[in-house]
């Protein structure tokens, strides 16, 4: 009808949890349009209790559209209920009802619920003492590793503008004022302290929570660089830089993981660590702290040496290593021969076969698209090598080059650019008053290489296993290498710009922890079975092929739930207060069907409403 203005009512909602039947309130405005009555929720207001029922019942009066004061009736099914001239009645205006102070809500409750999954709340408390500190450092060490996980960023920016972004002031109970700077780095040192006992714990507890097994053991090394010059470190130092930065000083990060890619153990080393020093400190440490058991030790080629392999063969261990390529060359024959081979069904591009020597069994393995990479880099190198050679050849034929040590140092240069070619071909520079520069293709040993294109070897003290069990172990140090560009790209591991040892310590550390929940959010949605939809998909067209649904990441969960909010529904009453009530956002159905899948229940509110 003309004139008529909005009603608001309460609509309840009845739900079974727990055996027991609640009631949760929305409040509800009902208005008259063209099209017949229409309905929308102004606000969640939970479940309420008799009084509060009472109180929204005798006290909310809203104004129409024309300004004229009206009483809602919040429950329309029951009884009329006077209005007596009551001070305490609040009168809304709905035209300024809004929605204020929005902070990410869904990513961190998502983080913290894996923080308490983990139990990590109880074990980091039990092993870093309080001190002389007004916070729990749990609690800081709980917000340093939720921010590693949701979105890295350095300690300054986190205490200045981060955490008061987010909702965590609501779950944790912090205020924003506590979150310094100087109070991060204070919980930092009293992490590093705490690292060895932590990690015990929560191995403990991953092996109930998930079923772990410690059978088989990962392990793998990988480097992180500095910014700055990193003076005064004492582990900061140049060595192998796997991220290409040799211009960097770094650190050596070795991590030991199961084979589900949970983490059980992790080493912070000096930057100049070499990879066969670390086998024997290592391994020693893990069976130190976590027993000596028949485990199966799966390294790189890296990390063999005949030391390393005399080590792991004695006192019962086990071992499934890599070898270097100089090492096929002692199975050409093997390699000649059809017989034996077997391909995988799994993986048709792969062939292997098994070779006994002794106690000791390897494992061929050939696989068609590493033959094409190594061959296409090789001809690449070759026709490189061969186009500057006659550059070269020209230019002495010319006169313009005539002194052989100039000669000599320009052989040197194209050396050191072909490393891959330069293996076949014998190059020499004659002696005289006009030098000449002469080469011969090594037609030998490039059908060698040709031969051996493709081709690695696995070699293992391990019995009973057959030859594509030996593989497929072996190929799940992928695990381990997939750990790493997790906490380098996903985690913030890199670069480091800690100046101090202990803090760098600390800071592995952390990113270590964001890792462990990383990985049990992935566990988590591979065993529901989540899937990431496409919604837009191309149309089908000769020759290309229409993308598929694929596992959902982590850092596809992460984003979706991150979108999801928390604020304040602000209600202006006509005596210049505010009621503010404090609510979650109601997630879409793509972060409902995340959410049931993980079996998760978003709450509605975390706090009591307020009137200001």
């Amino acid at each position: 009808m003309p004139g008529e203005g909005p009603r608001m009512f309460l609509r309840p909602y009845k739900r079974f949890k727990d055996g027991k039947e609640h009631t949760y309130y929305a409040l509800v405005e009902s208005v008259r349009t063209a099209n017949g009555p229409r309905q929308h929720i102004v606000a969640y207001l939970g479940e309420l209790n008799h009084d509060q029922e009472r109180r929204w019942q005798r006290t909310v009066v809203c104004y129409n559209r024309q300004g004229e004061a009206q009483q809602l009736r919040l429950f329309p099914e029951a009884e009329e209920v006077p209005l007596p001239d009551d001070p305490d009645i609040v009168q809304v205006r709905l035209r300024q009802v809004g929605w204020t102070n929005p902070r990410r809500f869904g990513d961190v409750w998502l983080a913290w619920q894996l923080w308490q999954m983990l139990h990590l709340d109880v074990i980091v408390h039990r092993h870093v003492p309080l001190g002389k500190q007004t916070c729990r450092p749990a609690d800081i060490v709980a917000i340093e590793v939720i921010n590693r996980l949701c979105a890295p960023c350095s300690e300054f920016a986190l205490a200045e503008h981060w955490y008061a972004a987010t909702a965590l002031e609501d779950l944790l109970g912090i205020p924003d004022a506590e979150v310094t700077k100087d109070r991060l780095y204070r919980t930092l040192d009293g992490l590093r302290a705490g690292q060895q006992a932590i990690e015990d714990d929560l191995k403990k507890h991953l092996e109930t929570l998930f079923d772990l097994h410690y059978d088989l053991l990962l392990y793998d090394l990988t480097s992180t660089y500095f910014e700055g010059l990193a003076a005064g470190n004492e582990l900061a130092a140049h060595g192998y830089s796997r991220d290409h930065r040799k211009d960097c000083k770094q650190v050596v990060l070795a991590l030991v993981v199961t084979r589900d890619g949970f983490p059980l153990a992790h080493f912070t080393l000096p930057g100049n660590t070499q990879d066969l020093a670390t086998v024997q400190q290592i391994v020693g440490a893990v069976e130190q702290r976590f027993g000596k058991v028949h485990r199966v030790w799966v390294m790189d080629r890296g990390m063999v040496s005949k030391q390393t392999l005399a080590f792991l063969h004695t006192s019962g261990r086990h071992y499934l290593v890599g070898l270097r390529r100089s090492v096929v060359a002692r199975f050409a024959r093997q390699l000649q021969t059809r017989s034996g081979w077997q391909r995988l069904s799994e993986h048709e591009d792969v062939e292997i076969k098994l070779v006994r020597r002794g106690r000791k069994q390897y494992v061929l393995a050939r696989s068609r698209p590493r033959r094409h990479k190594e061959r296409a880099i090789r001809r690449r190198q070759r026709r490189g090598l061969a186009k500057d050679l006659c550059k070269l050849q020209v230019r002495l034929t010319k006169g313009k080059l005539k002194n052989r040590d100039k000669i000599l140092q320009r052989v040197g240069r194209l050396q050191e650019r072909y490393p891959k070619a330069r293996l076949f071909v014998h190059l020499a520079v004659t002696k005289g008053k006009k030098p000449a520069l002469q080469w011969t293709w090594q037609v030998k040993e490039f059908r060698a290489a040709l031969a051996a294109d493709g081709v690695y070897v696995l070699q293992s003290n391990r019995s009973g296993w057959t030859a594509q069990e030996l593989w497929e172990t072996y190929m799940q140090l992928a695990v381990a290498e997939k750990a790493f560009r997790v906490l380098k790209s996903e985690l913030g591991l890199r670069p480091v710009w800690h100046q101090y040892s202990g803090r760098v310590q600390a800071h592995v550390f952390v990113c270590v922890l964001a890792y462990a929940l990383w990985k049990t959010l992935d566990h988590l949605a591979k065993q529901a079975g989540l899937m990431t939809p496409i919604h837009k998909p191309a149309e089908a067209r000769y020759g290309q092929r229409i993308p598929k649904p694929r596992p959902m990441t982590p850092e596809v969960i992460l984003r979706e739930l991150g979108r999801i909010a928390l604020g304040d529904i602000q209600l202006q009453t006509t005596d210049g207060r505010q009621l503010l009530l404090r609510r979650v956002a109601r997630p879409d159905a793509e972060q409902k069907r995340i959410l049931a899948a993980l079996q998760m229940e978003l709450p509605e509110r975390l706090n009591a409403d307020r009137l200001l």
